[in-house]
C-alpha cells in the first residue's frame, strides 16, 4: 500500500450502535428483532440495574497482582509474549472446591501456545485444559490492576471476545473491585456467538461504588467444564480503556486490492493509517503511543465521513505475499485523539 490510496467516504447504510444508544429504549426495543435475553439486558440497562448493587465475596481466592498499570489502558498480550505482568494475575481454581487446579485453563502464551487469538500469537484463554477429558468445574480468572487516578477520559471498555460454547454460571462476566474481596459486577453472562471472535465495544464499567480515578481491580471470570474453544471457554484479546475505534481488513492478497476500515466517533477528520513490519510496540508516535514497532509507515492520511468511517483501498504490493503486517490507525477532528484496536495479519 502507499501514500496517496483513495478513500470511500459517505452513509454506511447501516445502523451503529452509538445511534441505537441515544434513541428512547422502548422504541427501539419495538424495532429490533432479538432474543428475550437481549432485550432484558437492555431493559435492565436502561433502568440503570446492570450494576451488581451489593459487593460479592464469593468469586474465590482470586490472586491478585502486586502492580498497577494507568489508564489509558491496553493489552493485546503481544508484549508480555507469554509472561504474565506484574499488572496482572491468573487463577485456575476447581469449580466446587475453590482449589487450586491443574485442568483448570487460564492461559497467555504462559502455559503453553494459545490456540486461536484473534490476532497476534497471544489472547487470553479460559476454559478447562484443552487436551483434558476429565471433565470437571473449573473457574478462571485474570485480574488485572489498573490506576485511574490521573486519567481524564472515560471508562468505557472494549474488548475482542471469543466462545467456545460457555453455558451461564453466576461468576461469569466482568467485575471491578477496590480492594480485590469485594466485587461488582459490570458486565454478566458470556454470550457471543459460538465459535467466533465478537467485538463488544463501549462496555461500561462504572455505576458501581467503586471508585476508577483511583487504584482498582478489573476481572474478567470463567466458569464451565469443558475443554477451551472444544464445547467450552472464552478468550479474549485487544482490550482498551477507554473503548478504541476498530481496525478491520479485507482478506490482504499481494497483488490485488485490499481493504482497511475504521470506525471511530470522530467525524469529518482525518485517519492516518500506520503499518510496521517489525512488531507490536508499543513505541511513542509523536505525543501519543502507538502498539507499532519502529520503523512505522504512514501508509495514507484520508479523511473520516460524517459517521466518523474511514477507508484505505489500494493494491497490496506482491513483495508484501507472505509478511506480517502490524497495523494501527489515529484519527483525530484536530482538538481530540483515538488510537484504534491493532491489527495484525499475514499477507496471503
Amino acid at each position: 500500500m502507499a501514500d496517496g490510496a483513495f478513500s470511500v467516504s459517505g452513509p454506511v447504510g447501516r445502523r451503529r450502535s452509538r445511534d441505537i444508544l441515544n434513541r428512547p429504549l422502548l422504541a427501539w426495543l419495538c424495532k429490533a428483532s432479538h432474543t428475550m435475553k437481549t432485550a432484558l439486558v437492555l431493559i435492565l440497562a436502561g433502568l440503570g440495574l446492570n450494576h451488581s448493587a451489593v459487593a460479592q465475596t464469593d468469586l474465590g481466592p482470586l490472586d491478585l497482582p502486586n502492580a498497577f498499570a494507568p489508564l489509558p489502558f491496553f493489552e493485546g498480550f503481544e508484549t508480555a509474549a507469554g509472561n504474565v505482568p506484574p499488572y496482572m494475575a491468573l487463577t485456575n481454581l476447581d469449580g466446587l472446591t475453590l482449589l487450586p487446579d491443574g485442568e483448570a485453563w487460564c492461559n497467555i502464551g504462559n502455559r503453553a501456545a494459545c490456540l486461536n487469538p484473534y490476532s497476534g500469537s497471544y489472547a487470553l484463554e479460559m476454559g478447562l485444559e484443552p487436551n483434558s477429558t476429565n471433565y470437571h468445574l473449573v473457574r478462571n480468572a485474570m485480574v488485572l490492576g489498573l490506576d485511574g487516578s490521573s486519567h481524564v477520559g472515560t471508562f468505557s471498555l472494549a474488548y475482542w471476545g471469543f466462545d467456545g460454547g460457555e453455558e451461564y454460571n453466576a461468576v461469569d462476566g466482568i467485575w471491578v473491585s477496590e480492594d480485590g474481596s469485594g466485587w461488582y459486577q459490570v458486565s454478566g453472562a458470556w454470550d457471543f456467538p459460538t465459535g467466533s471472535w465478537t467485538y463488544e465495544n463501549f462496555v461500561d464499567i462504572t455505576g458501581t461504588p467503586v471508585n476508577l480515578q483511583d487504584r482498582f481491580y478489573l476481572a474478567f471470570v470463567q466458569e464451565d467444564n469443558f475443554p477451551y474453544a472444544n464445547a467450552d471457554g472464552i478468550g479474549v484479546d485487544d482490550l482498551a480503556i477507554p473503548a478504541r475505534p476498530q481496525l478491520t481488513a479485507s482478506p490482504l492478497i499481494g497483488g490485488q486490492f485490499g481493504l482497511l476500515s475504521l470506525d471511530s466517533t470522530l467525524a469529518n477528520g482525518d485517519a492516518r493509517f500506520l503499518m510496521s513490519f517489525t512488531g507490536s510496540g508499543p513505541s511513542p508516535y509523536g505525543h501519543l503511543t502507538v502498539d507499532l514497532t519502529p520503523p512505522i509507515w504512514n501508509l495514507a492520511t484520508v479523511p473520516t465521513d460524517q459517521f466518523g468511517d474511514a477507508f484505505l483501498a489500494d493494491v497490496v504490493p506482491y513483495g508484501f505475499s507472505g509478511r506480517t503486517l502490524f497495523l494501527q490507525a489515529i484519527v483525530s477532528d484536530g482538538i481530540i485523539f483515538e488510537i484504534t484496536t491493532p491489527l495484525i495479519v499475514v499477507v496471503q
